[in-house]
């Protein structure tokens, strides 16, 4: 019974789930794989995914081949991704809105010494974004040669050269590319592992330059089976340099980042591990502005600069029962970003432009904040008995951020307490049941007058028994019910007319089950009722005036047949419908109700290593609000094939 039972949950979140691309590619080097041409592991693959939802259509295909013809090593990898949404338009008929992107990249790797190899590379990047206001379409084409040398056997360099073709919205480039890699994989010095890798690549596309560098090296040793010491550190620069066609300027972004962390892990005992995690990262991101073809920069245009410091860290206790019955964690995390902006005044500019120079540099700090964050969470699983299993979790943080300047008002603290609580108990071999029990509070205190108004509290309980049915072997049913209380209370909605406590309200009930005819064909039956009601709150009384209700209703059936392991085919019925109330006077009043009814079905095919095959589709009669009518298709399929 257990093999049938996932379908159950299959047709679940199928019925649940019915209700862009970068313009600039900067080349990299050719991954490096520190392994001679035959003995490369192999992966050929193609596969095809399609999603329509409504009238939005994604197309997604991917082609993976890594082989060896005649001694060379043949390794390409291409993905080509679309999007298109149809619009109505007022003359009638639809308009159709297309974003595509296809990247190709192939290497080419020979032996030609005992520890040489030549590489040869081609990449291409093609986009075009019929939505996009601003930079809709760019291509990219470049190719380059050089050679993987392995001094020793964990060490390979890489010098690279070659060229490159660029356009970016009509604007053609093309220049010479150089690149410089190195790795270092499974390095062992004195019982530490190393790994390590750095990069340098330039393209020279007159008028800009594209620059992709790093360094990373990374050390871990094992003292004992559960006691390590990892340590990272890195430094990243970028430089993208795009075309903004509407002032005639080349827009430089200019990214550096250094990172540093370690991660301790010590084993107290063999049933206690204790765990500290340090990183801290520093970033400057600079926008830099020049005029195309020497033209001056726009009055008013000033270049910026963003810096952010991160710090990332925990400690955490983790224990486990003996035999593995039951075990808990608590963890106490601490986080800090700083993030600091500034415009530049570059040389040259006339006095004249100071003052405008200085509200821009005002404006610009006028976005620098400070965020601290403190949490603490744990959770604990144990056995009751032979039968009954619970689980408690909880967690609590302080989020304070801060504003330096005097113009930002989104100066705050924030408070997060949630718990949770969950029980499985299994009364006999037939019915398991579960509880469980969450609960959470969030109050938000804004800390300048400009918005203390938005101050308020938000309390959130949710109850959720569910039960699992198994009288014979051949019939498995899941209920689960479900009650949410959602209540927000603003701290001045008596100064402040325009801010209201709320309530929210939910009843929800689900069913699904699963009746198997025989070894090869099954019934399953999936039903769902969702009743909602939303109004205003006094809290202080605790009384409710409603607005508006909801009412959800969702059932369906299929028939699924699988003639033999790894296949199935499916065909049923759906129906949904919801009904809108509005409150008037106390009196509820049906004001509108929207219902699809069509026909759903499922083709799968597990072909083992050979590949997949998965399709999930439902037609839909859809009654609007209004009383009209339109049919709608909703498909999702994937097909991969190995090779």
């Amino acid at each position: 019974m257990a093999a049938r039972r996932p379908f159950c949950f299959v047709l679940a979140l199928l019925l649940l789930d019915m209700g862009g691309g970068n313009a600039q590619e900067t080349l990299r080097l050719p991954e490096l794989s520190l392994q001679q041409t035959d003995t490369v592991a192999r992966r050929n693959s193609v596969g095809i995914w399609f999603d329509r939802n409504l009238s939005t259509f994604n197309w997604l295909g991917r082609l993976s081949v890594d082989t060896v013809v005649l001694g060379t090593g043949v390794r390409l990898d291409e993905q080509y991704s679309s999007n298109v949404i149809e619009t109505d338009v007022p003359q009638g008929g639809l308009k159709k809105y297309a974003s595509n992107q296809n990247v190709l990249r192939m290497v080419l790797q020979r032996p030609i010494a005992p520890d040489v190899r030549a590489l040869g590379q081609w990449s291409s990047m093609i986009y075009d974004d019929q939505k996009a206001s601003g930079l809709n379409n760019a291509t990219m084409h470049a190719v380059m040669g050089g050679v993987e040398w392995f001094p020793i056997r964990s060490v390979a360099i890489s010098p690279l050269a070659g060229y490159r073709w660029d356009s970016q919205g009509g604007i053609r480039d093309q220049g010479f590319s150089v690149g410089l890699g190195a790795q270092t994989v499974g390095l062992d010095m004195d019982g530490y592992r190393i790994n390590g890798g750095a990069q340098f690549h330039r393209d020279f596309l007159d008028p800009r330059v594209l620059g992709s560098d790093g360094i990373r090296m990374g050390a871990q040793k094992y003292f004992a089976t559960n006691t390590r010491d990892s340590i990272e550190i890195g430094y990243v620069y970028t430089r993208r340099e795009f075309y903004s066609l509407p002032d005639s300027t080349i827009e430089s972004r200019l990214d550096r980042i250094t990172y540093l962390g370690n991660l301790l892990e010590y084993e107290v005992s063999s049933n206690l591990l204790a765990t500290l995690y340090v990183a801290l990262s520093d970033r400057g991101l600079d926008k830099n502005q020049r005029g195309m073809q020497g033209q001056p920069l726009p009055p008013g245009v000033f270049d910026t600069r963003i810096g952010e410091f991160h710090l990332e860290s925990y400690l955490q206790t983790a224990y486990r029962w003996e035999g593995g019955n039951g075990e808990a964690f608590l963890r106490l995390a601490h986080a800090e970003r700083d993030e600091e902006h500034e415009a530049k005044l570059p040389g040259g500019r006339p006095p004249s432009q100071l003052p405008a120079f200085i509200e821009a540099n005002r404006r610009e700090q006028t976005k620098d904040n400070v965020t601290r964050r403190t949490t603490l969470t744990g959770a604990i699983r144990v056995p009751l008995s032979a039968s009954d299993r619970m689980f408690v979790s909880g967690a609590t943080s302080i989020l304070r951020y801060d504003t330096p300047s005097t113009l930002n008002v989104e100066d705050r603290d924030e408070l997060l307490v949630a718990a949770s609580l969950g029980t499985l108990h299994t009364l006999s071999r037939t019915v398991d049941l579960g509880l469980g029990l969450d609960a959470s509070l969030n109050h938000t205190v804004y800390l300048l007058k400009e918005r203390s108004a938005n101050n308020n509290i938000n309390r959130v309980l949710r109850l959720g028994p569910r039960m699992l049915y198994r009288p014979f072997a051949a019939l498995a049913s899941v209920n689960a019910f479900e009650v949410l209380a959602n209540y927000t209370v603003y701290d001045y909605e008596q100064q402040v007319s325009q801010v209201r406590s709320y309530s929210y309200r939910q009843f929800a009930w689900l069913d699904s089950t699963t009746l198997q005819l025989s070894d090869r064909v099954a019934c399953d039956f999936f039903a769902y009722v969702k009743l909602s009601e939303r109004g205003q709150l006094n809290w202080e009384q605790f009384e409710e005036r409603p607005e508006n209700a909801f009412t959800d209703r969702t059932f369906a059936g299929q028939l699924r047949f699988t003639p033999f392991a790894g296949t199935v085919f499916a065909v049923g019925l759906r129906y949904f419908s919801q009904a809108r109330y509005n409150y008037e006077q106390s009196v509820k009043t049906l004001v509108g109700s929207l219902r699809s009814i069509g026909p759903t079905c499922i083709i799968f095919w597990d072909a083992g290593r050979f590949g997949q095959l998965n399709l999930r589709g439902w037609y839909e009669h859809r009654t609007q609000l209004d009383g009209s009518t339109v049919n709608l298709v909703t498909m999702n399929l994937s097909v991969l094939f190995n090779f």
